[in-house]
Formats: structure tokens, C-alpha cells, sequence
């Protein structure tokens, strides 16, 4: 049952979502694929200008082509949030629209079958989404892809029946579309598979982790009460003893040992962990989180807003005076988190610096925002979570500071 439930929700994942890191390593591929894909487009018109019966189709077919390229390289960023299903329909529709418009700037020639670059410039399209979208996403658009290219094949041919038959035409300008989003496909659902199990034996092991670190915080909880009772309440029970008698003094004396004990075993132990990682760096890091939404976080929240906080801190101490702030607010069931640090250089060093730390934020919260205004950098993230999530529970805040 399981694997089986594994299996359902690997086919709705996506590897990006899954390990955002290897997501970030490959953006060179895809852009790469992308230029590739328009050089192609480009170099066949060109060899094929002497079949162009339509040039404003042509170069209507070579500006949605690149436009094509533009949407994959902006929806793929890696530092951006992660790829909408919008995003992938912008690309293959606008990338479909170039090989009709292609087709039509040739209607009639004879290069149907073996000149046009639409099929093929497609294919690349779907594939490059491979690890950035679900595989039933890419089954569809792969679906409908096929059709429209198979459709158009099967009428430019129809008027030119001693070149090809139309069913002839259609499979062979299918094919290419079919191949490589088949292929896309699959890969998505294999590696989300893959991936999916990894991650289910990780917590498996984690929740052993977490019972064993439970049972050292206990004992160290018991070490640092002895600890106390040994330097606070040990000498202070003894002179009691000696005198014989309880003095006002020593009534005083006994609260503030109360006072010293719960601050010890429970108040520093049960602060909010982002409040304990301030008192850590107290002049590098400020966290405004009244409602404690910190701790509701899942465990990969927590983990990967920590490294981004760390690395943040890590690049304040080399300038000596600046804070990091970090500022978590509600408001309904939306969830908000705001950093800022000081930063005199650009987005773009921004972006490069801190990459993959905003990459795997992405992949864990789902929308972003980054910006350097006035010498500071500010990080936005947000998310909605799940209404079965604890979550929801705290008191709405007030809506994110300017």
C-alpha cells in the first residue's frame, strides 16, 4: 500500500521540488538547450529560404520561437519560485504556435516532412521541463502537442498526395515530440519516484534520530538541574541548616534560587528555536516571531531557513554593525517570512552569493521574492500551509513591515 501511495504522488511531483540543488545544477543545460533550439530555428530558415512562399509567417515563427526560449530561461531560473504549470504551457504553446506558423510559411513546398525544424524545436521544449515538472504535466502537453504538429502535417500534406499520405506526414511529425516527451515524462516520474523513497527512508531514520536526541536532552536537562542544585541550592540549604532558623533574607534568597533553576532546565529549553539562534549571534541577528509560527515549520522548513539565516550572519560578520533581521507574520492561513541584511552589491551578486540557499527556500515554501533596494537585501518568502497543519493554530499577526 505504501509503495503504492508512493508511486500515485511521485507521478504528481517534481524532482526540482524533491532536490532543489541538482535543479540549480543543470539551469546551464537548459539554457543552453534554449539557444540551441532558436540557432536551429534560424539556421533551417535560413537553408530553407528559397520554400518560403510567406516571409511575415517566417519571421513571425522565429520571434515565437524565441520567445519560447525566453519563457523556459525566466520559469527555470532556480532562484526564482518554482515552475507553474503555466510556465510550461507558455513555452511548448508559444513554441507550438512557431511550427504552425512555420508550416504556413511553407505551405505547399515540398519540404513538409524533412525541413521543418517545428517538431523537433518542440520536443526540446517539453524536455527541458523534465525536472522541473510533474510527468502527468508533461504527458499532457506531450498529448496535445503530438495532435496539433500531427494535424498540421496530415493537411499541408493532403494537398500534395504524390509526397506522402497525411497519416505518413502526421507520424513523422509526431515522432519527435513523442520521443522526447515520452521520454521526459518518465524521467520525471522515475527520478520523483526515486527521490520520494529516498526521502521516506530519510524521515524513517530521522524519527529515530529524534527519539534518541529527545532521551540526551532529558539527561542533559537532569545534568544541568544537579548542576544547579550543586552551586545554588546545595550551599544555601546548608547554611539554613547550620543557623538553625529561617530568616526573611533567606525567604528572598530561596525565590531567586527559583527563580535561577526554571530558567536553566525549562526557559532556555523551551524558547522558540529561531529566538535560541538569535541568542546565538545576539549582535548579528534579530528575529521578530511573536506568534512562534517558527515552530510550526515542517523539519525541512526549519532547515533550510536556518542555513539561509547562517549564511546571511556569516556574510554580516564581515561587516562589522550590520543585523540581520528576520521577521515571520500571518495573516489567515498565509505565512510570511522577511530578511533583510545589508548589501551594497546588486540583485544579481545577490542571486549568485546566495543561490542555493534561495533555490532550496523555493522548493520548500513555493513563492519568493528577491531584492536589493537602498543597501539591503530583502528576502521574501511565503507559503500557505496545509489546513491539517499546526500552523494554522496561532493568532493572526499584523501584515508584513514595509
Amino acid at each position: 500500500m505504501g509503495t503504492t501511495v508512493i508511486g500515485f504522488l511521485a507521478w504528481r511531483g517534481t524532482p526540482q521540488r524533491l532536490d532543489p540543488v541538482a535543479a540549480r545544477s543543470i539551469y546551464p543545460l537548459v539554457g543552453a538547450a534554449a539557444v540551441a533550439s532558436l540557432s536551429w530555428a534560424i539556421i533551417r530558415t535560413i537553408v530553407s529560404s528559397g520554400e518560403i512562399r510567406g516571409p511575415v509567417a517566417a519571421g513571425l515563427a522565429i520571434g515565437l520561437i524565441a520567445a519560447s526560449a525566453v519563457v523556459v530561461l525566466v520559469v527555470t531560473d532556480p532562484v526564482r519560485t518554482p515552475v507553474r504549470f503555466a510556465g510550461l504551457a507558455a513555452a511548448v504553446g508559444a513554441a507550438l504556435l512557431a511550427s504552425v506558423t512555420s508550416s504556413i510559411s511553407t505551405w505547399g513546398t515540398s519540404n513538409v516532412l524533412w525541413d521543418n525544424w517545428g517538431p523537433l524545436v518542440v520536443g526540446i521544449v517539453i524536455l527541458v521541463f523534465a525536472e522541473f515538472r510533474p510527468g502527468r504535466d508533461l504527458a499532457l502537453v506531450t498529448a496535445v502537442s503530438a495532435v496539433v504538429l500531427g494535424a498540421t502535417a496530415a493537411l499541408e500534406t493532403s494537398a500534395m498526395p504524390q509526397l506522402a499520405s497525411p497519416v505518413t506526414s502526421a507520424v513523422i511529425a509526431m515522432a519527435p515530440v513523442l520521443l522526447f516527451g515520452v521520454g521526459a515524462s518518465v524521467f520525471s516520474y522515475r527520478l520523483s519516484l526515486l527521490l520520494s523513497r529516498a526521502a521516506e527512508s530519510a524521515a524513517r531514520e530521522q524519527s529515530g534520530l529524534s527519539r534518541r536526541v529527545r532521551i540526551r536532552l532529558r539527561e542533559q536537562l537532569r545534568e544541568s538541574g544537579r548542576e544547579a542544585l550543586a552551586v545554588e541550592l546545595v550551599p544555601f540549604l546548608t547554611g539554613v541548616l547550620e543557623r538553625g532558623s529561617v530568616t526573611a533574607a533567606d525567604a528572598t534568597e530561596a525565590r531567586r534560587i527559583s527563580a535561577v533553576l526554571r530558567s536553566v532546565i525549562i526557559t532556555d529549553m523551551g524558547l522558540p528555536w529561531l529566538e535560541r539562534l538569535a541568542r546565538a549571534h545576539p549582535s548579528a541577528l534579530a528575529v521578530d516571531d511573536p506568534g512562534a509560527l517558527g515552530d510550526a515549520f515542517g523539519m525541512e522548513q526549519k532547515v533550510a531557513l536556518r542555513a539561509l539565516i547562517t549564511a546571511l550572519v556569516s556574510r554580516v560578520a564581515d561587516a562589522p554593525g550590520g543585523t540581520v533581521t528576520v521577521v515571520l507574520r500571518a495573516v489567515g492561513r498565509h505565512r510570511s517570512i522577511l530578511l533583510r541584511a545589508p548589501f551594497e552589491a546588486g540583485e544579481a551578486t545577490a542571486r549568485l552569493r546566495f543561490g542555493a540557499s534561495i533555490t532550496v527556500m523555493n522548493a520548500v515554501f513555493g513563492r519568493s521574492s528577491v531584492t536589493v533596494a537602498d543597501g539591503e537585501l530583502r528576502l521574501l518568502f511565503a507559503y500557505d500551509p496545509p489546513l491539517s497543519s499546526p500552523a494554522g493554530s496561532p493568532a493572526d499577526q499584523s501584515s508584513m513591515p514595509s
